[in-house]
């Protein structure tokens, strides 16, 4: 006799399959925020000479969106959770929309500081929404695949912000690189409105909730899938970051200029993009502990491979690294992602993707005081860098086995619940 089965919280699924234009559509969203990061960095010299201030000063245009890019996260999270993923990500939208405007229409430096913080609030409100929001229109089955074409789109606002933000700054100046992100917002905005987000009932109590993945109880942002993927995460990143701030010294150790060295570290972004669909999709199939292992190991080795040499490695053996490193981050990204927020509560899925977006920037800040410490203006001690890149990504590895070895691919609501593979993702009456 079958042993009964646990019911899935009570949803309105609103969309049982999601075309690829929707996702992309949403993840849009999303790319903005490293779009804008990297089109004002590019920008600072020319922002400096507008408002008659130093290039020093005019950094903190770029400090205070990552500060609060960190704090801001976690916290539009829990409102997110509180008042719907679709509704946040619309009301973020039209206020980066507003703040952007206001920011091209500055008269003044301080101006221009004050709406530029204000976009980075509405900013720090779209990473964690809409990743909650992707996780509440796609099956279990389809997430990873998600997440991949979500981790792409992010890739290309990244790449794409310096191209962009240089051929706007050549042709119409300053005021361009903020008035562009309106094409984007009002798109994104379309697209949202023929999206119809799933409904939650109701809270389950704070010490009893329910796992998007297998229905049954779960402690939401204790559970270890979860802890495993926020510690996965942000050790890939420290390797990412350590890697990234150190190349840019040793090509130039070489005599190599600013746009050959560009077009170098672009080796390692190709990989993220290229890479996060397939990944993704691999890891619905065969369960994200293989796919995260299998592509941190290629992220691993890449970092390996430099660990001999010092600020004077080879630029083709460095750039080899960097796109081993892309490639196995890009592949493994997504089923991070898809594992940890399936672990959680379907009601705390808003601050659960908060946590994660952040555990990035924790990441890049060690990578970035490591850098401070112990890389010294003639590029001795790059060697830590890169034996810190490694030691990183192998904790990473190890931390990864605790993620889910199981795919979500076939229906694990037909066994029932004394089966030792079962893992539930039935909605309401079990159908998919």
């Amino acid at each position: 006799m079958s042993a009964p089965r646990i019911a899935a919280p009570d949803i309105d699924r609103g969309n049982p399959g999601v075309s690829r234009s929707t996702i992309v559509g949403i993840a849009l969203a999303s790319a903005l925020v490293p779009l804008n990061s990297t089109m004002v960095a590019v920008a600072l010299p020319k922002l400096a000479r507008a408002f008659g201030i130093g290039r020093g000063r005019a950094g903190v245009l770029i400090t205070v969106y990552l500060v609060a890019m960190l704090i801001g996260q976690p916290l539009s999270g829990r409102v997110s959770d509180a008042f719907g993923n679709k509704r946040v990500v619309l009301l973020s939208l039209v206020g980066f929309g507003a703040c952007s405007t206001g920011a091209a229409l500055a008269p003044t430096f301080l101006w221009l500081v004050g709406a530029r913080g204000l976009q980075a609030v509405f900013a720090s409100a779209l990473a964690p929404s809409v990743q909650s929001m992707l996780l509440s229109v796609t099956e279990p089955s389809e997430r990873g695949r998600a997440f991949g074409i979500l981790g792409s789109v992010i890739g290309v606002g990244a790449a794409s912000g310096p191209i962009v933000g240089g051929a706007l700054l050549g042709l119409f100046g300053w005021k361009a690189i903020f008035f562009a992100n309106l094409p984007v917002v009002a798109v994104t905005l379309v697209v949202l409105a023929s999206v119809k987000a799933p409904r939650i009932d109701a809270a389950p109590p704070a010490d009893a909730s329910t796992s998007i993945a297998s229905g049954t109880p779960r402690h939401h942002l204790r559970e270890p899938t979860y802890v495993a993927a926020i510690a996965t995460q942000a050790l890939a990143n420290l390797g990412q970051y350590s890697l990234l701030l150190v190349a840019p010294l040793a090509l130039d150790h070489r005599g190599w200029g600013a746009g050959a060295t560009g077009l170098a570290l672009s080796a390692l972004t190709v990989g993220l993009i290229v890479m996060g669909p397939p990944g993704g999709r691999y890891g619905d199939q065969v369960g994200a502990k293989r796919a995260v292992t299998r592509g941190l190991f290629v992220s691993a080795f890449g970092a390996a491979t430099l660990v001999p040499f010092g600020i004077g490695v080879p630029p083709v053996m460095l750039i080899v690294a960097l796109a081993l490193f892309g490639t196995g981050l890009g592949f493994a990204s997504p089923s991070i992602t898809a594992a940890g927020l399936g672990a959680v509560s379907l009601q705390r899925t808003g601050v659960a993707a908060g946590l994660l977006s952040a555990s990035r920037y924790v990441g890049s800040i060690i990578a970035s005081v490591m850098l401070s410490m112990f890389v010294a203006d003639d590029g001795s001690g790059a060697r830590v860098m890169f034996v810190a890149a490694g030691v990183a990504l192998v904790l990473a590895v190890a931390v990864a086995r605790w993620l889910p070895a199981r795919s979500l691919r076939h229906r694990p609501s037909d066994r029932p619940l004394d089966d030792p593979g079962s893992v539930l993702v039935g909605w309401g009456n079990g159908k998919r």
